[in-house]
């Protein structure tokens, strides 16, 4: 399996995946020519491009769904709530029976793969994280949550790879010229996660197959790589956890990440 992050911010979001022969998106909130040109920055095309799961109807995350399905004969996969709050020009844009209607929870079998919707906890309608199964080997996409509970903790524990919300910086953020009310909603469980929060989500996820960690959706105004990384450091080595143990980078917004192999 292979994973690379093409965007990843409030601009726009978009991750392709390779199992196989299968190519697949997690959302697709950046333009149809950015995906290729990004994806051509590492010899890649959309051709054949079977698969598309949304996480949920925030325009950074589909705004560009119509051109897709209609350059692709792609089936779109998302929950019902997501899929009756789609912004109307979109949906009327798609042929109906392009859309598959997804339960929480409920896994997906496909040809060499395994798709795992899970709930995440943002101020959207029935939002979804994925875990993405190729054999014994997964990947984890969880951004756009305020919070995730202990108790589901172990349908996205000890994956080999994790793309994970490390969204704002506390400080930054609560003194940033935002209105009280959007930083009100930023905080909230249903809100980002902050880099501190995201640290220590990881730390109770990861186990012995887990290598690596990519930041994702870092705010542009309330957050800046460097606090992202640091939070991470000091809050691994404050519970003793070798951070070089993994490898962890930076989703960027304005340029793709190296791809990532999971064997």
């Amino acid at each position: 399996m292979e994973v690379i992050v093409l965007a990843s911010g409030s601009k726009g979001n978009a991750t392709y995946i390779e199992i196989g022969s299968e190519k697949i998106l997690i959302d697709c909130g950046i333009t149809y020519k950015q995906i290729v040109s990004r994806l051509a920055e590492y010899h890649r095309t959309l051709d054949g491009l079977t698969k598309v799961f949304i996480t949920h109807e925030h325009s950074d995350h589909v705004k560009e769904l119509a051109m897709l399905a209609k350059k692709h004969d792609v089936h779109i996969y998302l929950s019902e709530g997501t899929l009756k709050n789609l912004n109307k020009t979109i949906r009327y844009n798609i042929d109906s029976t392009k859309f598959q209607v997804i339960l929480p929870e409920d896994m997906l079998e496909f040809d060499g793969f395994r798709v795992l919707p899970f709930t995440v906890y943002h101020d959207a309608f029935e939002p979804f994280g994925y875990r993405i199964f190729e054999g014994d080997s997964s990947v984890v996409y969880i951004t756009d949550t305020g919070y995730f509970p202990m108790r589901k903790f172990h349908l996205i524990s000890n994956a080999e790879a994790y793309v994970i919300e490390s969204n704002h910086e506390v400080e930054m953020l609560l003194e940033s010229n935002r209105p009280w009310m959007l930083k009100r909603r930023i905080l909230d469980d249903e809100g980002h996660l902050s880099n501190e929060d995201s640290a220590n989500l990881i730390l109770n996820l990861a186990g012995d197959k887990t290598k690596y960690i990519v930041l994702a959706h870092l705010s542009e105004e309330c957050n800046l790589e460097s606090k992202a990384m640091e939070a991470y450091n000091k809050t691994f080595l404050e519970q003793g956890v070798d951070i070089f143990a993994y490898k962890v980078v930076v989703a960027k917004q304005n340029e793709p990440c190296e791809p990532i192999r999971i064997e």
